[in-house]
Order: C-alpha cells, then sequence, then structure tokens
C-alpha cells in the first residue's frame, strides 16, 4: 500500500510518501512563498523522484487542524481533490496528535502551536497517546494551570514550546526535531485509521476558533 500525506498547517510544507510500512520520501520546506505555489509541485517533484505516479497512491492523509486558516484550506483542497478525481480514500489527522506523535516517550506529551495573543493552540496525550486534555484553544495560563494540575512530568512539543517552558511546574522541552515536519507521523496515524469509515465529502478544517475576517465582522454588526 502506497500512502501519501500533506501538512499545511503552519508556514512549513510536508509531503511524505510511504510505501509498504516503510517511509520512503519527505520534503519540509519552510518557505515565504504561499502552499498553493509550492505544494502541488512538491507533490509532483516526489512522485517523479520515486518513479511513482499520483495513481500508484492507495490512500491520501492530510493534518486537518488546528493551524494556518489559509494553509488548512489550502491543503484540505489539494488532498481532498487528489482523493475524488483517484477514487480514493482520505484520512484526516489532527495536526496537534500528529506533532505529539513526534515523541515516543512514557511522559505526558503536550503539543502547543502558536495561536497569538498568548494563546496557545494545545492537548496533552499520555503515552498511549490517549488525549487526557482536550484538544482547543488556550490562554496560555489556562493551558498551564491544567498541566500542573496532572502533576506529572511533561514533554512540551513545538517550536513554542521554549517560549512558554518556564510557565510549568514540571515540562521540559525537547530536541529541534521533534518540534515540527510531522510528516512522518501523519503516515503513522494513518496507517492506524486506515480501516476507520470515513466520508471524503464530510472532511472539513479543525480551525477551532473563527477567522479574523468573520470576528471583525460579528464585532462590527454587534448590537
Amino acid at each position: 500500500m502506497n500512502i501519501l500525506a500533506i501538512d499545511t498547517s503552519t508556514m512549513i510544507s510536508t509531503v511524505t510518501i510511504a510505501s509498504n510500512n516503510e517511509i520512503i520520501g519527505d520534503f519540509n520546506v519552510n518557505q515565504q512563498r504561499t502552499h498553493s505555489e509550492s505544494l502541488v509541485p512538491m507533490i509532483e517533484n516526489l512522485l517523479e523522484l520515486l518513479g511513482m505516479n499520483i495513481k500508484d497512491i492507495d490512500a491520501f492523509v492530510i493534518s486537518k487542524g488546528p493551524g494556518s486558516f489559509t494553509g488548512l484550506r489550502i491543503g484540505m483542497t489539494v488532498a481532498k481533490t487528489l482523493a475524488q478525481v483517484n477514487n480514493k480514500k482520505l484520512i484526516a489527522i489532527s495536526t496537534l496528535e500528529a506533532l505529539a506523535n513526534n515523541s515516543s516517550s512514557n511522559y505526558l506529551k503536550a503539543p502547543m502551536m502558536d495561536a497569538r495573543g498568548n494563546r496557545v493552540y494545545a492537548a496533552v496525550y499520555d503515552k498511549d497517546d490517549k488525549e487526557i486534555i482536550k484538544e482547543d484553544l488556550y490562554e496560555i495560563e489556562d493551558f498551564v494551570k491544567l498541566v500542573d494540575a496532572l502533576d506529572q512530568e511533561v514533554e512540551l512539543i513545538g517550536e513554542i514550546s521554549g517560549k512558554y517552558c518556564e510557565y510549568f511546574k514540571n515540562a521540559h522541552t525537547l530536541p529541534i526535531n521533534f518540534n515540527n515536519c510531522i510528516g512522518k507521523s501523519l503516515i503513522r496515524l494513518g496507517l492506524i485509521h486506515i480501516n476507520d469509515n470515513s466520508n471524503l465529502f464530510e472532511i472539513s478544517p479543525n480551525y477551532l476558533r473563527k477567522s479574523q475576517a468573520e470576528r471583525e465582522y460579528e464585532k462590527k454588526n454587534k448590537v
């Protein structure tokens, strides 16, 4: 089975391909260009380097968010289009769950993504990848209280982990290779969920909050 995973939830464009439970290609590019300019060429180039065609892909995996509104829309549109045109399965995986899966330790894992304004998209998973603090948008102070109340050692995973590590009572950060580039984790989780029932047309990005345009509209029209 050949699986292609896509992540555009941050500034990093990621395309990863696995064949028969082995990662055979992984592209990760942090760049100033938009995902709309880079994503499709990355997919085409990786397939070409591997001597493959898009029709060789048996299933697609997409990170569904949270993350960049624009990035999530682009990645989801490309993944759904490829799956629909080629009549293949699409598996949607939480960006935070995939980030947590970058680590395989026995500690609690707290993936965090910057939501700006001292807010984070975050969750906590145990060593068996069970969610014990739900994925949500948190004020950093509120998330710290929830994590500290667990009274266990926790790994902070994500590019902003160093910024907030000292806020927590019993937390530590991980080396840079754990903090982004989740394509391989998407492949792993995609294989776990490969037999789940899913409706391509019901899959959508999980923003966890309204867009700035929606917030401004509601503010402007508030009575």
